[in-house]
């Protein structure tokens, strides 16, 4: 029997944002709008401007001049800075994270794996993919017992939202992975070589970064 988190209209407006600006639902520069946003999630708009405060507070989303908050612009510099973060702080959750990993999470993780590669097989299922991959990812931070770091984590995969939305497309094209990212990371887990572990999460986070460093006319495309 699973247990049901109960959590408050506040908390679950702001999860909802969060992991949907983690995945790149919504646009570089793209505005959001208070009441668009209430109606949408069937709520008043006092939980969604709390919720885009904390946002704010993450540098997930920015004010504009006319005091409305929108998700930042892209820029190569921008770029370069959350790609170091991530890879910095990701790699030691990893990891951290290895000897604390049962076989039943490898299993889980495993399962995930594949169904992150059969989600980005077509653009019409990239979105269910990169839950996956959220959840993948998470799963194993999670082990590492490191609120602080996590908590660090969280703020830049917010803040990298935008560029894996510019990344979608070259998902799909010649410069997809030539190997199983994710397969990489599962196989030194479930070996308990955290080295390994941190060296093929390092791989990953870097490709989409490095295919945007490549193409950077990506990083001017809204859609």
């Amino acid at each position: 029997m699973s247990v049901v988190e109960h959590v408050s209209i506040h908390e679950a407006v702001y999860r909802n944002l969060r992991d949907r600006l983690m995945r790149g639902d919504f646009l570089a520069g793209q505005t959001l709008e208070l009441q668009a946003l209430a109606d949408e999630l069937g709520t008043s708009t006092m939980p969604v401007r709390e919720a885009l405060r904390r946002l704010a507070e993450q540098r997930a989303i920015e004010r504009t001049r006319s005091r409305s908050m929108c998700v930042p612009h892209l820029s190569l510099e921008r770029l370069e800075d959350i790609c170091r973060c991530r890879k910095l702080m990701e790699g030691a959750l990893t990891e951290w994270a290895t000897p604390h990993l049962a076989q039943a999470d490898i299993a889980e993780l495993r399962t995930l794996s594949r169904q992150i590669t059969a989600a980005l097989q077509t653009p019409a299922t990239v979105a269910e993919g990169l839950q996956h991959n959220q959840a993948f990812h998470f799963r194993i931070y999670g082990a590492a017992r490191s609120p602080s770091l996590l908590a660090m984590v969280e703020a830049l995969w917010l803040q990298s939202g935008p560029y894996l939305r510019a990344a979608r497309a070259l998902m799909h094209s010649d410069s997809r992975p030539d190997s199983d990212l994710h397969g990489d990371i599962v196989d030194a887990l479930a070996l308990g070589d955290g080295v390994r572990a941190r060296e093929a999460l390092v791989r990953d986070v870097s490709w989409a970064f490095d295919r945007l460093r490549a193409t950077p006319q990506a990083l001017s495309v809204a859609a």
